[in-house]
């Protein structure tokens, strides 16, 4: 059996998630468009154009599209205003 693609969220103190509490908060590697935008509330169209110009990364095509969260964090790091 295939291992899961969660690693333990404590070791991510990043982005904020809202997962359920358990014995050991899990964080997934990658999120849909939906989930990317609702992270950094922005519309799931403007995530598309963000991937269609470079700017964040993605994972598969068509509906499998996925956004891993380190992508997240760091178009999130290089935007910064300081």
């Amino acid at each position: 059996m295939a291992s899961s693609p969660l690693v333990p969220y404590s070791q991510h103190p990043g982005m904020p998630l809202s997962l359920p509490d358990g014995p050991e908060r899990l964080e997934p590697l990658q999120v849909t468009i939906a989930e990317a935008a609702r992270l950094l509330a922005y519309d799931s169209r403007t995530i598309r154009r963000l991937i269609t110009r470079g700017e964040l990364t993605a994972v598969g095509e068509g509906r499998m599209r996925r956004v891993p969260v380190q992508a997240l964090r760091d178009y999130q790091q290089r935007h910064i205003i300081t």
